[in-house]
Parts: structure tokens; C-alpha cells; sequence
């Protein structure tokens, strides 16, 4: 013990190396987690240029008085970086001292933090890239592997300071999605292009030869011509084993060469190989052996029938305790954190997911206590504001005037430390954007609801495409309107231009059509129906 001290003494009083510094990382792996993702007020995939300062403080007080021990940030690769067309990519330092000035405000508040790196989402203009691209070229191309790790790099350069805060590292699974829900159903000719580039005919060599032949119904089989097979084949079960081999090689094992304490968030869900009427349900690898919190997710819709039933707590109850036995092999590796334990699920993707019955919902929280003390090392929320999904990129202003094109006099302001748009008559701002890039489902929407802060009484004149007008009379403190959200149902972008027809300070514009919701509190900060049902599960942990 005497030696050991010695030697961290020795190595702080000289510098400590990478890798030694790297070590520090893993200084809160014994704590049970208690975590909450963190949007302050934003739609997740703004979050970074929306939320201000100023309200941070105060924010993660009451997340803490809450019960809470843990926030998750997650940090998108793209954004973060920029430049992804050039050989080095360059970094948004503004979006990093924002990390910085989070992770301290955590620090001060007396709380964990845990990061979710590679986070796809993010609308920042001009990066060089979008989502697609990166996804494929993670898998395939070098250069953008090679930007991977130096993204790596430089959140751990940013992020070393606070290692002793830090509960964890996680990347997941469906931020490098495309292997699974894009290749298996692109045309033959592609199909056959991103098997040879990811190397699956190669990696199907060092299977035995005899199963291989059997699943891809071929006697001669010419390794370099096998294309990802589509879903309903027989050899997809090689194919989902084959996609999560890449996800460790050009994912997690880059992460964890930088960051030792990181794991995977786990594909938790299985997929049905149909054999005729017969479906045969297919896992993926829920890395058992490794000795860092792994995260998973779990929702009522796990274990159900998923025809728009609403579960009563004995039988949710029951559906959690199998998916906890699942993803810890019955107990032997309770090492896995459930970072977006989602009793309550509204995403509108999936309509017909089962959920518990609201009035059942307090009793769930409070008698799954037990059984998240037994088979994991900690839960949390996504949601733990409800938030609306934001079409519009900076529109707080934080960023000062990206993403936005101007004209007239217009100039951004700082009050207490946030940013306002102060607009003299006549001046103009606005963007375009693709709505089903933006929204959660905008083709089902009929209406938008356009809401913002104004310090000042004024009147904006909004044109949609140039062709839809709506004058909209502003107050004093929040203002709403709704607009017509038809222009925003086609695939081309759709343009926003607002005009101030009196002069206007205006902050937090925020153009949506759907709510998250989870009800602990409302996206006004008003507490839910679950609150108190969920601190007392908190409390079951102090």
C-alpha cells in the first residue's frame, strides 16, 4: 500500500503519462448509478447550441435534489468536429467549452458524469458530412476511422482535468446504425459493394465452411462475391454476428485504446429469422465479460405482444425480471447500467408499443427497486424533462448568428449571460431545413406549434416558402402560434424567413409538432404524475 501511494505521488509530482492518466478513469466503477440524461430545456438533438448558462445551476440542483447522483451527456461526433471533407478534421472549440462548463457545473453540484460519445445527431451546418456518411465510412473508410479516434482524443484532452468525476464512458449501438437497418435492404448491387468493403465474405472464411454452405444454400461459394444478405435470408444470423465483431473493432475498441473505462450501450433487443410460419429469434452480443458498466435500455414494450396493450405492474414486473436475467445471464454479470430505463414510451415510430397503465406506474417504479438492487449497478431516465422536437437549429442564440441567414440590422445581445436577437424594423432572419430530418414524424403532423420568448411588445411577419404568410402579434414573456404544417410534408427543404415589423428582442424560438414524455416533469419544468413514484425509487438507493 506504502509503495502504491508512493508511486501516485511520484506520478502527480512529475506528470503523469497518457496512459497512466487514462487509469484515472475508472475511479467510480464501484458506485450504484442513479442517472439522467441532460437537456436542460432542449430537444436533445439542439441541445448543445440551445440550452443557456444561466439556467445550468439551477437545473442540475434540482436534478440532484431529485435523488439523482449521475447526469449522461451525450456528445455528438459530428459537430463537435467539423471538416470531415478534409483530411483533419478541425474542432467547434465553442461547442467543447460548453462541454467543459457543464461537466465543472456537475463537478460543483456535487454529481457524476457520464458521456455517450458519437451521439449522430446534431444540425450543424456544413461539417463536411451528415450521418449516413459517417456511419458507412466508420465500417469502411480510414480516413473517417481516423476521425474517429482523433475526436476520441480530443474529448479526453478536454475531459482529463475531471477524471475523477467520471462514472463511465459509453458508446451505443444505434448511433452506428446503418449496418443494421440500411445495408440489409439496399439493392443487390450495393448489398454486394458494402459486403466487400466491410469484409464480410473474408470474415465468413473463418467460419466453418460446412454452416456457412447450409445458411447461404450454396455448394460453391465465392467469398468475395457475398453481398450482406437481406433480413429474410437464412445466413442474416451470420450477418448480425458479423456486425457486432465490427461494431467492437472500429467502435468500442478505439474507444476504450483512449477512454479505459468505456463499454457499449448493447443491442438488448433480438431480431425474428423467419424460417417458413416459424420465427426464430436471434440475439446480439451482450458482452458478459466485460468488467465496465455496459449500458442497456429497457421499455414495457420488451417481452410484449406490442398490439397497443397497456400492461398491468404485476405483468410489467414480470417482463423487466426476464429482461434483467437476460442481459445478465441469470445474475453472473450484474455489471450494467440501465441508462434510459423508459417505463413510459410515447415515440409515435412505434404506435402500437405496449405501456403500463399510468395508474399502475407508481407501483412498477416502487416494487422494480428490488430488482434493479439485484441484477444491475444503476438506471436512469432519458427523459427527464419532457422536451419538444425543435426543427430549428441555434435558435437560441447561443452560437450568435450560425445557421442563420440576416438582413437588416440585426445584432445578438447578452442578458445575464444569455444570448438574445435584437431586431430592428424591417430586418430579416431565417433558414431552410428538410422537416423529416428535423421532426419526429412531420408527415403525420397537421399543425406546427411556433413559440419563442420576446422582451419587448412587437409584431413578426413569418413566410413559409415564400408563399405562406402569418402575422403574429408578439407580448411581453412567452408567445405561441400555430402554423399549418403542410409546407413541411415534402422532401425538399422548406424555408423560414422572419421579419420584424416592429422592432423586436426575441429569444428560444422553438417550431415543433410532438412531446416527448416520460412525466416526471412537463416541458414547462412543472412536476408529473410519476415524480414521486420515481424519487422514492431513488431514495430506495441512498
Amino acid at each position: 500500500m506504502t509503495k502504491f501511494f508512493l508511486l501516485i505521488v511520484l506520478l502527480s509530482l512529475s506528470g503523469c503519462s497518457d496512459e497512466n492518466n487514462q487509469a484515472l478513469f475508472n475511479s467510480n466503477k464501484d458506485t450504484f448509478i442513479k442517472s439522467a440524461h441532460y437537456f436542460s430545456s432542449a430537444w436533445p438533438k439542439t441541445f448543445w447550441q440551445e440550452f443557456e448558462e444561466d439556467d445550468v445551476d439551477a437545473e442540475l440542483k434540482q436534478i440532484k435534489a431529485d435523488g439523482f447522483n449521475t447526469i449522461v451527456l451525450t456528445v455528438p461526433w459530428r459537430g463537435f468536429e467539423v471538416g470531415f471533407d478534409k483530411n483533419q478534421t478541425q474542432s467547434n472549440e465553442k461547442l467543447y467549452e460548453r462541454l467543459v462548463f457543464l461537466i465543472k457545473s456537475i463537478i460543483d453540484n456535487d454529481l457524476l458524469y457520464i458521456l455517450r460519445l458519437g451521439f449522430p445527431h446534431d444540425y450543424t451546418p456544413n461539417t463536411g458530412t451528415d450521418g449516413m456518411e459517417q456511419c458507412v465510412g466508420i465500417y469502411t473508410d480510414p480516413k473517417v476511422q481516423k476521425h474517429w479516434a482523433n475526436y476520441l482524443n480530443k474529448v479526453f484532452e478536454k475531459i482529463k482535468p475531471f477524471h475523477k468525476a467520471s462514472a463511465g464512458i459509453i458508446v451505443s449501438w444505434e448511433d452506428f446504425w446503418c449496418p443494421h437497418f440500411v445495408f440489409p435492404n439496399l439493392s443487390p448491387e450495393k448489398r454486394l459493394e458494402m459486403g466487400q468493403k466491410m469484409g464480410y465474405g473474408e470474415w465468413l472464411k473463418t467460419k466453418d465452411h460446412d454452416i456457412v454452405k447450409v445458411l447461404l444454400q450454396s455448394n460453391d461459394i465465392k467469398f468475395d462475391q457475398v453481398a450482406v444478405p437481406k433480413p429474410a435470408n437464412l445466413s442474416y444470423v451470420l450477418y448480425l454476428q458479423f456486425i457486432d465483431k465490427m461494431l467492437d473493432e472500429k467502435v468500442l475498441q478505439p474507444t476504450q485504446s483512449t477512454f479505459p473505462n468505456a463499454a457499449l450501450e448493447i443491442r438488448v433487443d433480438k431480431l425474428p429469422i423467419k424460417q417458413g410460419e416459424q420465427y426464430t429469434w436471434i440475439g446480439h452480443d451482450l458482452y458478459l465479460q466485460e468488467k465496465n458498466h455496459r449500458g442497456t435500455y429497457w421499455a414495457p414494450f420488451w417481452g410484449a405482444e406490442n398490439k397497443g396493450e397497456l400492461l398491468s405492474a404485476e405483468q410489467a414486473l414480470k417482463n423487466f425480471k426476464y429482461f434483467l436475467k437476460v442481459v445478465t445471464d441469470q445474475g453472473k454479470n450484474t455489471n450494467h447500467v440501465i441508462e434510459q430505463f423508459n417505463f413510459y414510451d410515447n415515440t409515435p415510430y412505434f404506435p402500437n408499443n405496449a405501456n403500463i397503465k399510468p395508474e399502475d406506474i407508481g407501483n412498477f417504479l416502487i416494487q422494480s427497486g428490488p430488482m434493479l438492487a439485484e441484477y444491475s449497478q444503476g438506471f436512469g431516465v432519458w427523459t427527464y424533462r419532457d422536451y419538444k422536437d425543435n426543427g430549428l437549429y441555434n435558435a437560441s442564440f447561443e452560437m450568435g448568428l450560425d445557421g442563420w441567414d440576416v438582413n437588416g440590422k440585426v445584432n445578438v445581445v447578452t442578458v445575464s449571460e444569455d444570448q438574445q436577437l435584437h431586431m430592428e424594423k424591417g430586418a430579416e432572419i431565417g433558414l431552410s431545413l428538410l422537416a423529416a430530418d428535423r421532426f419526429m414524424l412531420a408527415g403525420s403532423y397537421q399543425s406546427l406549434n411556433l413559440c419563442l420568448e420576446s422582451n419587448t411588445v412587437s409584431e413578426l411577419l413569418i413566410q413559409i416558402d415564400d408563399t405562406l404568410s402569418h402575422n403574429w402579434p408578439l407580448t411581453e414573456g412567452e408567445n405561441c402560434t400555430q402554423i399549418t404544417a403542410e409546407p413541411f410534408k415534402k422532401n425538399t427543404p422548406t424555408s423560414i424567413t422572419i421579419t420584424a415589423l416592429k422592432a423586436a428582442e426575441i429569444d428560444e424560438i422553438n417550431l415543433n409538432g410532438f412531446t416527448q414524455k416520460l412525466g416526471l416533469y412537463d416541458a414547462d419544468g412543472n412536476p408529473g404524475p410519476n415524480l414521486e413514484a420515481y424519487r422514492k425509487l431513488n431514495a430506495a438507493f441512498e
